[in-house]
């Protein structure tokens, strides 16, 4: 895989504790003259600044480094640093009044693994709270988190949530602390088109491990589920934009959880059941290709991947689909230009009835979107002109598209791939 020395120096700082060979590593490519507002930037965008900073402090070469670089890296380990403590004693204190209630939570994602997996919570950042709570005991946690001062966040109604999505989002009157409550991890029509089965929840709850959290026993996930979420959860985010487009946002640091995971609990880690359950659940293929992205992005980690690698059979895997998501972590889509999702979509279109469809939608939209579009009201005659003349302005932009083609020829691939995984077995 062709990578540039910016994303190289973001690979190798890729891991919470560095070897003295990557450490070298590191030394070679800040010699190279690099963009560094593009490793920024990088940086960023796939939420490891604080990472990159932490790795790069003891380098014994850090005089190539710019201090103005230097800077902001150390300002977001140390205000990614400080914000986490806060989240921590606001989750101490949701935990006791949990547990005070007798309602069971497990603690999910990032609030779990900038403790356990990272070993420094500086290093992990945490968008939020994610708690995982069963059905029956939701609305309960409903009120609990009235009690605490947290005020429901949502376009919908919260019954709509309840019916339709797998949380609940909540946001702190006063501290700007979200959190949201799960009791599922997709909805019933899941952004990833993975249909995640209630068996599977229920499963977890049966494997949950306890441990000492801020004082307080706390449920986590099993080593085996915690990596089928984190696995499941990169996909997710990777084919989340409503334009049908393949996301790079994020990619690196849900990567490195998946990483860190493996190497924390590669002596603790069920192979067995866990290739048992997902091949039951029918998603045995995205563990196996998730663990090949990981393996190909973090290079040599022969300790790390052995285990998870042999699990499962090589001719199971498309090497070819692994490279252009690899390939495609490492670009980041707010520098290219947008391809028009109808145009995406309709590529995807299983028929040709579909595919015109789609089109005709794209060229004749509803006149609210016209309406908004061009802030005219509904009434106003402006909006048969702009209806006659859309056609003309879409012929014009489609010499664009055509530069676009071969963009829009990995998006099939990427997306017909990920629809060809929709797990076989239907919720109940």
């Amino acid at each position: 895989m062709n990578i540039s020395h910016e994303n190289r120096l973001l690979l190798h700082c890729l891991q919470a504790s560095i070897s003295g060979n990557t450490g070298e590593k590191i030394k070679d490519v800040i010699n190279i003259p690099l963009n560094w507002e593009e490793v920024l930037a990088s940086a960023f965008w796939h939420g490891i600044a604080p990472l990159l900073y932490h790795n790069l402090k003891n380098i014994s070469k850090r005089h190539c480094i710019p201090q103005e670089v230097m800077a902001q890296l150390r300002t977001a380990y140390h205000g990614n640093l400080a914000r986490n403590m806060y989240l921590y004693a606001e989750l101490k204190r949701i935990l006791e009044t949990f547990c005070d209630k007798g309602v069971k939570v497990i603690v999910l994602k990032g609030a779990t693994l900038a403790k356990t997996v990272y070993g420094d919570i500086g290093l992990r950042q945490m968008n939020d709270i994610d708690l995982l709570v069963k059905k029956e005991d939701l609305l309960c946690a409903e009120k609990i988190m009235s009690g605490l001062d947290y005020r429901f966040q949502g376009e919908m109604q919260p019954d709509w949530y309840r019916e339709n999505h797998q949380h609940i989002s909540y946001v702190h009157s006063d501290k700007n602390i979200p959190v949201e409550i799960h009791w599922h991890i997709a909805r019933k029509a899941h952004p990833v088109r993975i249909r995640i089965i209630n068996d599977i929840i229920e499963r977890w709850w049966e494997e949950a491990r306890t441990i000492e959290f801020s004082g307080n026993k706390v449920q986590i996930l099993s080593p085996e589920d915690l990596i089928t979420h984190l696995c499941l959860h990169f996909l997710k985010h990777r084919f989340i934009n409503q334009n049908g487009g393949f996301s790079s946002k994020g990619a690196l640091i849900q990567l490195c959880d998946i990483f860190q995971t493996l190497k924390y609990y590669r002596d603790d880690i069920d192979w067995v059941r866990f290739k048992s359950e997902t091949e039951k659940y029918g998603i045995d293929t995205l563990m196996y290709t998730t663990f090949s992205i990981v393996r190909e992005i973090m290079g040599e980690h022969d300790d790390v991947f052995h285990n998870a690698l042999s699990s499962f059979k090589s001719e199971d895997l498309n090497k070819e689909l692994v490279r252009l998501i690899n390939k495609r972590i490492l670009i980041r889509e707010d520098t290219l230009p947008v391809v028009p999702g109808s145009f995406i979509k309709s590529q995807i279109a299983d028929t040709f009835q579909t595919k015109v469809k789609i089109l005709f939608k794209e060229i004749f939209p509803h006149p609210k979107v016209l309406s908004n579009r061009f802030s005219v009201p509904l009434s106003s005659k402006r909006l048969c002109l702009y209806y006659l003349i859309r056609p003309f302005r879409l012929i014009l932009k489609s010499g664009k598209i055509v530069l676009m083609i071969p963009r829009v020829k990995e998006e099939v691939i990427l997306n017909t791939w990920i629809n060809s995984q929709v797990c076989p077995i239907v919720d109940d």
